[in-house]
């Protein structure tokens, strides 16, 4: 719609200058938001708690892991990290990067550290999350991380 009259210019610069402002704000709030649903995640880590995991995922979720095919749906995301927790993972880490949000989405980058039950470190690497709101709240919608440790040598 075309504005015609410096008045409804005036409130469209005025509205555009208040967007422009309120930007950071969002994006401080998904930030602070995404780091608490990552403080959630290693907490249910520790405690070794797959299912709990899961819920921190939209429904529509998908992990993209290494060397596996697409985890989709919460039930099949619960069943993987149980699995990675039961082959021996006792915790880990998550260190935001950057966010940025655009709406009702955000991505996050960022590094993580894996450590065994005994506090061991076993692996290190990077990560990107594609946040969704769902419900009110910021969950994962998109996984993907890759390690930063070389492969063994055979």
């Amino acid at each position: 719609m075309k504005k015609t009259t410096l008045t409804s210019r005036g409130y469209a610069l005025g509205a555009g200058l208040a967007l422009f402002v309120a930007a950071p704000v969002v994006a401080q709030d998904a930030r602070a938001a995404i780091e608490a649903g990552n403080r959630a995640f290693e907490a249910a880590m520790r405690k070794g708690d797959g299912a709990a995991v899961a819920a921190l995922y939209t429904a529509q979720a998908q992990l993209l892991p290494f060397g596996s095919d697409v985890v989709s749906g919460t039930p099949a995301i619960a069943k993987f990290w149980q699995g990675v927790i039961d082959s021996g993972i006792g915790g880990g880490s998550l260190k935001t990067l950057e966010v940025e949000s655009h709406g009702g989405t955000a991505h996050e980058v960022g590094s993580y550290a894996l450590q065994d039950k005994a506090g061991k470190a076993l692996d290190h690497g990077k990560y990107v999350v594609i946040w969704k709101q769902e419900g009110g709240r910021w969950k994962l919608h998109r996984d993907i991380w890759t390690s930063s440790v070389p492969p063994a040598k055979p």
